[in-house]
């Protein structure tokens, strides 16, 4: 049997009465004493004046012993309550709780140093149950209403005749049932801790007494100690198959995921948009456009062909020509008259201009001119103008008709008639 004694903080009977506003800390172990556990600190902080009180355990006085906290006005928590057992002044074990007062009532917060937490360090906010770290925190509306008696933690039985120390409270004949908890203690005294929990598929306490299963937007399970998704809220969806991060994947708007996992909002020629799962065309990309109002199949239409040039339905057609839409705008590709070209480049009007000019000779712009020198562009080329019997032969412009087509047995007549060897030219005749 161990013997625990706390000093200083000891709850008066006069004041634990059912009219305060009160906290009854009881503290217990199933350490022995003194040889594994010879002093105990308690220490209480948070709405109420932080407070601390501590005390030698011997193996003359029972368990459990209590700690009164009397709420003096402001707020009803929270309130934290840390209990450090100890030996020859080394931590041997640490335990805490945080909880609530409730206005007009005394409740007993139990606090069990249990020999399968000695060495365990758990974080703020957390503490030790079972050998393992489960949150501190206490729903004030589980903890039991003081009746008078104090309830041995672990079920035992105080030592007969072993007064209380000043100020203290006997533990009473008998273990006080209470709902059992999942807190490392034996709450409803039949001698077992936790029987009514399966921590192996408890979401509330999955894998250890606390341990809530919190997954992101979903419907948490647990399996053989570890969390699960048992179902995806609605627009939820667990897209990489890590059930850690839970149903992480929005399908209402996620563009990678746009209303079932995997289903990219990605359109065809285009930028989408997830809108309430549905993916719906942002903006075409430059020289394509919806033309069918299907935004199933994106930005479907390219705007570089005769039928929609520039724009959906803009036929693209020429007077005297061929047509092309290769820049999104209607041009001629060839005019069907070789002897004429679309030199102002506005395919409405054709082919428009003759390619026969002095100021368009053979192409749009070419302009025929040599000072001094008539010229011509009948045929499509720039020559000079000669007069009757003289030729341009040699094709050189700058020397002028340099050729007597009267007497040139080469050029008889015109530029590039030949006699026979056999034959002279004269007056432009070869005989």
């Amino acid at each position: 049997m161990k013997r625990i004694a706390i000093i200083g903080l000891a709850c008066l009977a006069a004041a634990c009465s059912g009219d305060l506003t009160e906290l009854l800390v009881v503290v217990d172990s199933d350490l022995a004493v003194p040889s594994e556990l010879d002093a105990v600190q308690v220490t209480v902080s948070g709405v109420v004046e932080s407070m601390s009180a501590s005390g030698a355990i011997t193996n003359a006085e029972p368990l459990p012993r209590t700690v009164g906290v009397v709420h003096r006005g402001g707020g009803l928590g929270p309130v934290e309550v840390t209990v450090i057992g100890s030996r020859g002044g080394t931590e041997v074990i640490r335990a805490r709780a945080v909880t609530w007062f409730v206005r007009g009532r005394t409740l007993v917060l139990p606090i069990f140093l249990s020999q399968e937490c000695t060495g365990v360090t758990c974080p703020a906010g957390r503490t030790c149950s079972g050998g393992a770290c489960v949150s501190a925190s206490v729903d004030p509306a589980t903890l039991a209403v003081w009746n008078g008696t104090v309830p041995r933690l672990d079920g035992g039985e105080p030592m007969d005749g072993a007064p209380p120390p000043d100020g203290g409270m006997d533990a009473g004949p008998t273990c006080t049932p209470s709902a059992e908890q999942c807190n490392g203690a034996d709450d409803d005294c039949d001698g077992d801790a936790d029987e009514d929990f399966d921590l192996d598929v408890d979401p509330l306490n999955c894998g250890g007494c606390g341990d809530v299963c919190m997954l992101a937007g979903a419907t948490e399970g647990c399996a053989s100690g570890i969390c699960t998704i048992a179902s995806c809220d609605t627009d939820r969806g667990d897209c990489n198959g890590d059930e850690r991060d839970g149903c992480e994947a929005n399908l209402a708007s996620s563009a990678l995921h746009c209303g079932a996992c995997d289903d990219a909002c990605d359109p065809a020629n285009a930028t989408g948009t997830c809108v309430d799962g549905a993916c719906e065309l942002d903006s075409c990309d430059a020289g394509f456009e919806d033309c069918n109002g299907d935004e199933s199949d994106g930005c479907e239409t390219p705007l570089t062909t005769l039928t929609d040039c520039g724009a959906c339905g803009v036929m693209c057609t020429v007077t005297g020509g061929s047509p092309t839409c290769a820049t999104g705008t209607c041009a001629i590709e060839t005019c069907d008259d070789a002897t004429f070209g679309d030199c102002n480049t506005d395919a409405s009007d054709g082919c428009e201009t003759a390619l026969n000019t002095l100021t368009d000779c053979g192409t749009c712009g070419s302009v025929c001119s040599i000072s001094g020198r008539p010229e011509t562009c009948a045929t499509g080329t720039c020559l000079v103008e000669c007069s009757a019997g003289r030729g341009d032969c040699d094709g050189s412009r700058g020397n002028g008709c340099e050729t007597n087509t009267q007497t040139s047995d080469s050029h008889c007549g015109m530029c590039g008639n030949a006699c026979d060897p056999a034959d002279d030219c004269t007056n432009g005749v070869c005989s």
